[in-house]
């Protein structure tokens, strides 16, 4: 599926900005801070909503499902009534619908939609999504209203949902779209700033962690290290970005033997998806 050159404006505000990408098998993280544009995508390729311009070409061939951040359910029915009646609009006549609860982690209980917990009917809401097998799936923050293990419970439907159909899903949790992610596609302000795999886009630089025992090294020291590009800290440990990495870890040391210092921990890594986040969006 190919979406070019789409354009989406309400009146004057353009949330949409000429964004052009190609949907491909596995799972597509669709990553961006609030307002990027996210759900206005989502809901023009499940054909919600139109484009004022550009086009998606492909999605009208193939069987779409589609999660909206808030599940649309009706709050009388129970899970197995809600995949019945689901299967009884898309025309499905072989669903089990106590096999596909259970396959998304949920349990067919007897209690209405809107006695069920903010966990439970996102689980319902993936479910209905899935009756009539689509070949692609869109979600809408599909991991937000879960506790971590829900959250492990989706990562893991998904990786095993991604080897039948293509998923879209956009998402706040940076950790889980690296982890999930077989391409990535970085939203700012409605236009497409970043795509690519995850090593694409964190490319050849490397991460350094370092915690010490009495964190008296500023930020300024710290950049002023070979090869560093970058110093943020998080609580009381330092990440360093490099892009020479043998030439930092040895300055690094020196550092610590001069000062004095003792190191508390030292991990070397590559940068995370929320690094590069943060630093396109500051």
């Amino acid at each position: 599926m190919n979406v070019t050159q789409l354009t989406k404006r309400f009146g004057t505000f353009t949330a949409l900005d000429d964004v052009s990408f190609s949907l491909r098998p596995g799972c597509t993280s669709l990553l961006g801070e609030n307002g990027a544009g996210k759900t206005t995508l989502l809901n023009m390729i499940a054909r919600v909503t139109t484009p004022t311009s550009g086009q998606i070409v492909g999605h009208d061939a193939i069987r779409i499902g589609y999660l909206p951040q808030r599940p649309a359910l009706y709050p009388s029915l129970t899970p197995v009534e809600t995949i019945r009646y689901a299967a009884e609009l898309t025309g499905v006549t072989n669903v089990d619908p106590v096999h596909l609860l259970k396959r998304v982690g949920l349990e067919p209980v007897d209690r209405p939609a809107a006695h069920l917990s903010g966990g439970m009917r996102q689980r319902l809401g993936i479910a209905q999504a899935l009756v009539h097998d689509p070949e692609l799936l869109l979600l809408d923050e599909p991991v937000s209203a879960l506790d971590p293990r829900g959250r492990r419970e989706v990562l893991d439907l998904l990786s095993d949902l991604k080897r039948e159909r293509m998923i879209l899903y956009s998402t706040h949790v940076l950790p889980d779209a690296e982890e999930a992610s077989d391409w990535v596609l970085l939203l700012r302000q409605g236009r497409l700033l970043m795509e690519g795999t995850v090593t694409d886009l964190l490319g050849s630089k490397s991460s350094i962690q370092v915690r010490l025992f009495n964190d008296v090294v500023t930020e300024d020291e710290w950049r002023t290290l070979p090869g560093v590009s970058h110093a943020t800290r998080s609580g009381t440990t330092w990440e360093l970005e490099t892009d020479a990495k043998d030439v930092t870890e040895r300055a690094l040391l020196q550092l610590l033997l001069e000062r004095g210092l003792r190191l508390q921990s030292l991990h070397v890594g590559h940068p995370s998806l929320e690094s590069l986040f943060l630093e396109v969006n500051a």
